[in-house]
């Protein structure tokens, strides 16, 4: 399995995504719909054996029970078939990046980012559970951020298959990190199993380490079942008495002692971060994920057009292009914008990168023409400016307060960002109220930069 074949099935395969201890992981294109999917292929060496029948079966009855698992923040399964006497899958293709990527990215999840995420995490296990369908392998790697604002979860209903009932030299297949105890044992497991998962994401995403930790597979397997994992708050000052009280219960040893459902854990949630909720709104966030892994050394400053695209156009000019590209993809729009424009290092590539969520190709080449025209329009109307200028801290204390008032406790972080890459305190202000929803909003809130009442 080493070559990538033409085709699998009916999809034209295209390139590798990823592989893994059970397989390959390709992207294609599926002829029929002209849309592009995500094909899983299985590794045969594993089905081997005199129980092959029997996982063949079993795989296929998990992976028709999560096709009929319809839900915005779970990838999609579209097909079950055999190719070469090997299962695959065809899911939903998804772009964006997991949260171990983004991890190993270098980015920091603040307490509301981190909520955010496991809201969502949350909202689609109740609808699998609702189900019968356990997933069995919530971890960082199978979280994926699209856009920035949407989360998705994927290998639903094909996980059991992937990390419990099959072993490879008497080993469990993958890590115990996010294992819940009973799993860790084998034992039966049920929703409250994934719900001890989801604490251990969060955990992880709040400070940044595992709680349960280990110099190999064995002590970290000791340590899930019999050791605590180190005080949360000791970990992070940001984390409240009672959100460590939430994640401590979905850590819980005994499956009864934890949440009895996701909906209570996410019920939990939310009443341990409302005041962030209040201030700035846990459902329409944004997380800035940097497009590839911090640099290791120094080097020479990057040039202007590779140092992120926001601080170059004004707001009207942005909003134009979201209003353009609204019309092909409704209100996410926005959220488009706000992501590309910070991973995409020239004017083409942001392009590129919006026109890439239209579906039919003749809308797709008409937007691209029409967003480039006003984009380059907008450049030369702006100028450009030297990134990384130093900017006064009572500026940027003055533009956080104002901020804050608009999106909430994250302002701090935003500010931060943003003056990395700002030439100029009026380009900081600027680049700073692309994160403010209503146009409204954002003019009143470019015209307090002068009020330091």
């Amino acid at each position: 399995m080493s070559a990538i074949p033409d085709k699998i099935g009916r999809y034209r395969i295209e390139a590798v995504l990823g592989r893994g201890a059970m397989g390959v992981i390709y992207k294609a294109h599926d002829p029929e719909i002209d849309r592009p999917v995500a094909i899983k292929l299985i590794r045969a060496d594993l089905l081997d054996g005199e129980n092959r029948a029997d996982y063949l079966v079993r795989f296929r009855r998990e992976a028709q029970a999560a096709g009929r698992c319809a839900h915005p923040n779970i990838v999609a399964i579209y097909d079950f078939a055999m190719h070469e006497g090997n299962p695959f899958l065809a899911m939903e293709f998804v772009e964006g990046v997991s949260l171990s990527q983004a991890r190993e990215r270098g980015t920091e999840f603040e307490v509301a980012d981190a909520v955010f995420v496991m809201l969502q995490v949350l909202d689609a296990l109740g609808a699998a559970h609702a189900m019968g369908i356990v997933h069995r392998d919530i971890k960082p790697a199978n979280i994926m951020l699209v856009g920035g604002s949407r989360v998705k979860v994927t290998d639903f209903g094909i996980s059991r298959f992937d990390s419990s009932d099959l072993t490879q030299d008497g080993s469990v297949v993958g890590t115990p990190s996010y294992m819940s105890p009973e799993q860790y044992q084998g034992l039966a497991v049920d929703a409250r199993s994934d719900l001890f998962s989801t604490g251990a994401v969060l955990y992880e995403l709040l400070c940044g380490e595992r709680p349960f930790a280990g110099r190999n597979f064995a002590e970290i397997g000791q340590n899930l079942l019999r050791a605590d994992p180190p005080d949360l708050r000791e970990r992070s000052v940001a984390v409240s008495p009672a959100l460590k009280s939430v994640v401590d219960r979905a850590l819980a040893k005994s499956p009864d002692a934890r949440y009895a459902t996701a909906a209570e854990m996410a019920a939990a949630l939310r009443g341990a971060t409302r005041p962030e909720a209040a201030a700035g709104g846990l459902d329409d966030r944004t997380i800035v994920v940097p497009s590839a892994p911090p640099a290791r050394a120094a080097g020479p400053p990057e040039p202007a057009s590779a140092a992120g695209l926001t601080g170059s156009f004004d707001v009207e000019t942005l909003s134009s292009v979201e209003h353009t590209l609204a019309r092909y993809v409704g209100p996410i729009a926005r959220l488009l914008v706000r992501a590309a424009i910070q991973r995409s290092g020239s004017v083409e590539a942001l392009c590129d990168s919006l026109a890439g969520n239209i579906e039919q190709p003749g809308d797709r080449d008409r937007f691209r023409a029409d967003a480039l025209a006003r984009l380059r329009r907008g450049l030369t109307m702006s100028g450009t400016s030297a990134p990384g200028a130093v900017i006064p801290a009572e500026e940027l204390a003055h533009a956080q307060k104002e901020l804050t008032h608009y999106v909430g406790p994250i302002a701090r972080v935003l500010v931060k960002r943003a003056a990395v890459g700002s030439g100029s305190a009026d380009e900081l202000w600027q680049r700073l109220s692309l994160h403010i929803d209503r146009e409204e909003d954002r003019r009143a809130f470019l015209g307090r930069r002068g009020d330091r009442a």
